[in-house]
């Protein structure tokens, strides 16, 4: 039996079509083979910072590879790790069960990406982007899968400090970004691998003339080309899973430095918004506890008399 009888499929491939390559999917080949049982561990955005490439070309290199997908990708790295070891498990390799574990590891990434992004934002586009969601008319927030998430949070942030926001319906494209004009503000967000839906309704938005505040991962994203303004962000990736951590608080420090340009009116709207929300709440259904703020409704007028 010939060695590549008995190499793991995935080695098998990569040594068939390395010198094929482009430079780019070669650094993708050697960042593995420099370390396959950590390799193995590697969410798609950790190996493509340790090649120096995008995400997307990591997703192009996993498909030239003949795999469906990036997740198809590794499942098989996996088992060639399996057969390194002679078939038996790798314990490095088990997903944790370990709820603290996770959240000590999920902490610990979180404060890692929140490094990236003061790293990667300047001051100067955070301004622009800020006067952009004050100076318009209307602002419409779209996205698809964990960007459509990102839309409702930031939407409801800035709702809050006063800039009334609708977070979009993905099926619903066509329909609200005809809606906009000039005066008005598109808000989308995607991120590799790009939506067509959320890429089409920016395009269409810029040649409509209506302004395009672009959150993406890259600054040559497709979305990106549509972008009046383009606020490129560290994605974050935790075991096949999206955090959507930093992108809170970059919405809340959005929403913060609006509220700050009107205090007095941010006051007066929060007020307003707690004496029409007042009915809603049912604080009776709770005990008080130690320290809360127990919520006093004023009495109501008496009837006139012969009412």
């Amino acid at each position: 039996m010939s060695a590549s009888e008995t190499a793991p499929e995935i080695q098998v491939r990569l040594q068939e079509i390395y010198h094929e390559l482009p430079e780019a999917m070669r650094r993708i080949a050697d960042a593995l083979m420099s370390d396959p049982l950590l390799g193995a561990l590697w969410g798609i955005e950790s190996l493509s910072e340790r090649a120096g490439v995008s995400m997307g070309t990591v997703m192009r290199f996993s498909k030239k590879l003949g795999y469906r997908g990036f997740s198809d990708f590794r499942d098989a790295l996996r088992e060639a790790c399996k057969v390194r070891s002679e078939g038996a498990p790798l314990e490095v390799l088990e997903s944790p069960t370990d709820v603290f574990w996770a959240l000590s590891e999920v902490s610990r990434r979180d404060q890692e990406n929140l490094g990236r992004l003061l790293a990667a934002v300047d001051r100067a586009t955070l301004e622009s982007a800020t006067q952009l969601l004050i100076r318009s008319q209307h602002r419409l927030l779209l996205g698809r899968g964990v960007s459509q998430v990102m839309g409702q949070i930031m939407a409801f942030n800035l709702t809050q400090a006063g800039l009334p926001c609708i977070a979009g319906i993905p099926s619903e494209f066509s329909h609200q970004v005809a809606n906009l004009g000039a005066k008005d503000l598109l808000v989308v967000f995607s991120f590799a691998p790009y939506s067509r839906e959320t890429v089409d309704a920016a395009a269409f938005a810029k040649r409509g003339g209506t302004p395009v505040l672009a959150f993406t991962d890259r600054a040559d994203s497709p979305l990106a080309k549509s972008g009046s303004l383009v606020v490129v962000l560290p994605s974050e990736d935790f075991l096949f899973s999206y955090g959507l951590s930093t992108f809170s608080v970059l919405s809340h420090a959005f929403a913060i430095a609006v509220a700050a340009q009107d205090p007095s009116g941010t006051v007066k709207r929060l007020k307003a918004a707690d004496e029409v929300g007042l009915p809603l709440y049912m604080e009776h259904w709770l005990p008080m506890q130690p320290g809360a703020i127990r919520v006093t409704r004023p009495p109501r007028p008496p009837k006139p008399p012969g009412s």
